[in-house]
Order: C-alpha cells, then sequence, then structure tokens
C-alpha cells in the first residue's frame, strides 16, 4: 500500500410524514382560542364566582338564557377555529413556519416554533422538548429533522475574520478547510467514548450494533439521547469556532433515516433530530458542516465506526451485498434532500456519501460503478451547480488510484485519511522522519491528486504516533505498538503477533517507553515528546493545504489526547488559533516545493 494512503485502524474507528409530538399552531381567528384550553372556558377573568346562575330581582335566569346571543357567536368562532386547526393539520405542517416560538421574529435559531420535542410527549418520557428561544429544555430531544426543516442564517454570522459570512460562498482551493471531527455523537466508537461500552463488553458488546441490540428498543433510546444530549452541546460549536476553525464534519450512521430491517436494532431517527441541532448550532457560530454517511447498511469496512464489525456485507458480491449497496443510494438520496432546507445550503456546503468503503478488499468495478450511480442520484436531486459538494472516499486504494476518475464532474472531491500508525513501517520511522513526511511526502501527494483528479481533502488525521489508545484497533484486539495487536482473521489462522512496533531491542531500555499504558499517559508525555507532537501536527496541517485542507479527527475523546483536538490545544501541541501556526514545514527548514509532472 502506497505511504500517500494508510489503512484506517480496524476498530476506529426517516425522518417520518407524521406530526407525532408536535403542537398544532394557535390558531390566528379573533377568538383567541388556545390550543390546549378547555373547550367553552372563559379567558377574559370574569368567572362570575363560579355560579351558574345569575339572579336579577325576582326571576332566576339561567346562564345560557342570558348569553344566548354571545354563546351563538362564540360558537360560530369556536368553530371557525377548529376549521382552521384541521386545515393547519391538512395542509400546513408545523416546521414550515419560518418563526420561532419567542414571538415570531424570526430570531430563533429553530425554524418552525416547535415546542413538544421529536419525540417528547409521545412515549411519555422524553417531554423537554424546546424553549422559546430555540433551545433545548429538560433534556428532550430537538424538534424533527424533515425536509422542510430551516436553518436560518445571518450575514452578519462570520466564524473568524479569514472566513466569509455564511451567505457567501466558501472559496474551496483558495480558502484551506480547517476543521474537526465530530466523532463518537451519532456514531458510537468504543475508543472514543469506552464508559459507553465497558459495562457490555463482558456480554460481547464491541459496537453500537451489539450495544443495541442487547439492550433493546426503549433502553437504547435512552442511553443514546443521554450521549448525544451530552456529547456534543452549543459550547462545543462556540469553542471549535474561538480556535479558529471554519468547518465541522459530522458523521452519520444509515439508521438515522429509519427504514430498518427487521435484524437491525439501531435507534432510528432520533441522531437525526441531533444533526439538525448540530448544523443550527453551526450556524449559529459561522462554521460549515460537512454530513457525511458514516455507516452503510451491512457494514462497507466491517470496522466498529460502521456500527457494526465483523464481515463486511455491503457491495461484497452477492445479492445481500448488492441490495445494501442500493439501499445506501436510497440513503444518501434522503439526506441529500434534507440537506435541501432553507437555509442548508448556507451551512452545509459538502456531503460525503459514504466513510471510508474497504474498496481494497473488495472488487473495483462494481464500486466504480456505485460510485458514479450514488453521485448521479446525488446531483440529480441537488441540480447542476446546486446543493453542496460530493466527496468520495479513496477506499484505501492510494490517490494515484483514483486519477482520471469521472473527470469534468459537478464539484466533486476525493476524501483521503492518513495516519501514520497503522502501517507496521511507517508507525517504526524515527520521530523526525515522521516529522519530516507530511513536508516530503503527503504533501507531494495531495497536489498530484489535485491536478490529477480534482480537488483532494484529508477528512481525517490525528496527532497520534502510536496505536495505543484503549479499543482504538478493536475491543480485544491488542496494539501494533506494543506488539499485542492481531486481528481476528490472523487469530483464526494462527499466525504469530508481529514484532512490537516501539521496537524493544532499541528503546527498551527507556522505562514506559513500550508500555501502551504509560503512552496514553498524559503525566509521561517529556517537553522533547510534546515539542515532537507540535512538530508532527503541524506540518500535516501545512501538507493537507496543499489540497482542499483538513478535518482533524476528533474534536474530544474521553480517555486519550493525542486523539482530541481540545486536549492538544490545552496541553500545547496544537495551535490555540489554527490560523496562526508558530511551526509547521518552513519553520523547521522543510519548504513545500510545487508539484510538477
Amino acid at each position: 500500500m502506497s505511504h500517500e494512503m494508510l489503512q484506517t485502524p480496524t476498530g476506529r474507528r426517516r425522518p417520518s410524514d407524521q406530526e407525532d409530538g408536535f403542537p398544532v399552531k394557535p390558531s390566528s381567528s379573533s377568538s383567541g382560542t388556545q390550543i390546549g384550553a378547555t373547550p367553552g372556558s372563559n379567558t377574559n377573568g370574569n368567572n362570575n364566582n363560579g355560579d351558574p346562575y345569575i339572579y336579577d330581582g325576582n326571576r332566576s335566569h339561567s346562564f345560557v338564557g342570558r348569553h344566548r346571543k354571545k354563546i351563538l357567536v362564540g360558537s360560530v368562532i369556536l368553530t371557525l377555529s377548529a376549521v382552521s386547526v384541521l386545515i393547519a393539520l391538512l395542509v400546513e405542517k408545523p416546521w414550515d413556519h419560518s418563526s420561532g416560538g419567542n414571538g415570531g421574529n424570526g430570531a430563533s435559531w429553530f425554524g418552525g416554533g416547535h415546542h413538544g420535542g421529536a419525540h417528547g410527549g409521545v412515549d411519555g418520557k422524553n417531554s423537554g422538548g424546546t424553549n422559546g428561544d430555540g433551545t433545548v429544555k429538560n433534556g428532550g430531544p430537538p424538534p424533527r429533522f424533515t425536509e422542510k426543516s430551516a436553518v436560518q442564517v445571518s450575514s452578519a454570522v462570520q466564524c473568524n475574520a479569514l472566513t466569509p459570512p455564511l451567505d457567501q460562498p466558501f472559496e474551496y482551493g483558495k480558502q484551506p478547510i480547517r476543521g474537526v471531527n465530530l466523532g463518537g455523537w451519532l456514531v458510537l466508537e468504543p475508543f472514543i467514548t469506552p464508559s459507553m461500552f465497558e459495562p457490555y463488553i463482558s456480554q460481547n458488546v464491541t459496537d453500537e450494533y451489539t450495544l443495541t441490540k442487547l439492550l433493546g428498543k426503549e433502553k437504547s433510546r435512552d442511553y443514546l439521547q443521554k450521549h448525544y444530549a451530552t456529547w456534543v452541546t452549543e459550547d462545543t460549536f462556540k469553542r471549535i469556532r474561538d480556535l479558529g476553525l471554519n468547518h465541522v464534519r459530522i458523521p452519520v450512521g444509515f439508521w438515522a433515516l429509519g427504514n430498518l430491517a427487521a435484524d437491525e436494532p439501531y435507534v432510528p431517527d432520533l441522531s437525526l433530530d441531533y444533526l439538525l441541532q448540530g448544523l443550527k448550532w453551526a450556524a449559529q457560530y459561522g462554521l460549515r458542516a460537512m454530513v457525511e454517511i458514516h455507516g452503510a447498511p451491512g457494514s462497507q469496512n466491517g470496522w466498529n465506526h460502521s456500527g457494526r464489525s465483523g464481515k463486511i456485507r455491503w457491495m461484497n458480491g452477492t445479492p445481500e451485498g448488492e441490495a445494501n449497496g442500493k439501499r445506501t443510494i436510497e440513503y444518501i438520496k434522503q439526506l441529500t434532500r434534507l440537506l435541501q432546507g432553507p437555509g442548508m445550503e448556507h451551512v452545509s456546503p459538502m456531503f460525503g456519501l459514504l466513510n471510508e468503503p474497504a474498496i481494497f478488499m473488495l472488487e473495483r468495478p462494481p464500486i466504480d460503478k456505485w460510485y458514479k450511480e450514488a453521485f448521479r442520484e446525488f446531483r440529480n436531486i441537488t441540480g447542476t451547480g446546486k446543493g453542496p459538494w460530493g466527496v468520495l472516499h479513496d477506499g484505501f486504494l492510494g490517490l494515484t488510484e483514483w486519477e482520471g476518475f469521472m473527470p469534468k464532474s459537478d464539484r466533486l472531491a476525493m476524501d483521503v485519511h492518513n495516519y501514520l500508525i497503522f502501517d507496521h513501517n511507517l508507525i517504526r520511522l524515527r520521530r523526525q522522519d515522521q516529522v519530516n513526511f507530511p513536508c516530503d511526502v503527503w504533501s507531494k501527494s495531495m497536489q498530484q491528486s489535485t491536478s490529477k483528479f480534482g480537488p483532494t481533502l484529508v477528512g481525517e488525521f490525528s496527532s497520534a504516533t502510536n496505536d495505543c489508545a484503549t479499543y482504538l484497533n478493536g475491543i480485544g484486539v491488542g496494539y501494533r505498538w506494543d506488539g499485542s495487536f492481531q486481528p481476528e482473521e490472523d487469530r483464526i489462522k494462527g499466525l504469530p503477533l508481529d514484532e512490537a512496533a516501539c521496537q524493544p531491542k532499541l528503546n527498551g531500555q527507556t522505562e514506559g517507553y513500550c508500555s501502551c499504558k504509560e503512552q496514553n499517559r498524559i503525566g509521561y508525555f517529556t517537553p522533547e515528546y510534546r515539542k515532537f507532537l507540535s512538530d508532527f501536527t503541524q506540518t500535516q496541517m501545512d501538507a493537507f493545504e496543499q489540497g482542499l485542507g483538513w478535518f482533524y479527527w476528533n474534536f474530544k475523546t474521553e480517555t486519550n489526547a493525542l486523539w482530541s483536538y481540545f486536549d492538544g490545544v490545552e496541553q500545547g501541541w496544537i495551535p490555540k488559533d489554527a490560523n496562526n501556526r508558530p511551526g509547521g514545514c518552513l519553520a523547521l527548514g522543510r519548504p513545500i516545493s510545487p508539484y510538477s509532472d
């Protein structure tokens, strides 16, 4: 496998048409009747002390008798109000309204004025919904994500002075993408949030499929909703903006769109609502988003970050694989339509059709055909020259394998994920050689791909120079660094373990150097190692900006700082401002030369 594209780790990694959970907009008729008010209740504050009769001299008059005309008029008004509500239910969905629940001044970031959450009040458990200002209250899920979901964009919203406001186009190729992934949020990964898996590992839970299958429908929904509501918050987007970044990449699984098969235990729909919430927060802080399908039906790579580890059941040459390929295109079409909603073109200008299909383990010609069909269906929905960029992944074949593929396509880009640590040769390089590698090799591959294929970006990279992060390669798989790594297929074949990548013969005399436990501990990091991490991270950023730019994997993790952008900033090896980097290739005396044939 060529150095410019290195294998990712084996473990790293509908909306419905119904109105359930939404209150109907109050009628605008002159009666002022509110939905939810008791029919016939007196709303003027004059209740006559609750007496059903009013006495006048020697005659008593019934309440009905004394107010016959008023009641007749009121009945007509109530009838008209009921008709207007019925029309609203039949013709106008609650999410068609552009005003928020804050008096209709248009300032809400939640188009539609929703007060009951997507599931709030329906199952009797999640009745939080949203406040009048559009914020989520009481831990309830956000409003339903629909094809008409609105994202309000102000021309004044700008994440930083170097990035155009959201209502102006981002000039890809002239301005670099500088972003982070929101991994482990809407698609679970054991190495990012090990605490979600560790209580169930003894019961053979290794991925989101086995987790949701074990917990069952209701418990899984509650479990995931708590995670969705806390792992990413509005403050996450504010912090990303404040670090000088301009993009986020948001992975979602196909199950977010519902229509699941009987043997797919995932929680449908819920994560899609949180995706909408994330897009609105991104818009609020002037950030652009690349939404991408991270898990396909049947798993496109057999790794846990596709939702299901083990066998590849996607485009694998079987009828089942072919059916899963067709299902994936239908999900692409559905998500594309969702991202055509009002304001979406500003905040979501890139769309990843499918993350990391393991093409190097599959037959290439059917995948080429699938890519062309998927992109064609994508563009049939957006129209030529409209909608987001379409992004393909190189499938671990290497960028040179895609030169000349689908020429003259309408805003098509290639995504490559560059890591040193999953290649047995590169993980063994001396530290200075690892620092130089992006300047000398990856920069040229980005330039060449941009010239021979077209716009190319790096959707994932990190500061890590070992694979020691807990569960990074999968639960129970081990690590290349300390020599314990053994994929299941190797174990079945009885193959021996590879030599430890830490090279104990050369470095074993350094206490803790070959210990993954020590390598994961920030207290073990020496000043020299931190300087190396800083240099290595910034040379990668320089190299990847020879193409469209980069997304760091990940914005944060629970336990490993080498995969956390936030931790890297706090610990000093990632600059506090992505636009003002003191290091990089030129600073180290390795300027990047322009590519030439």
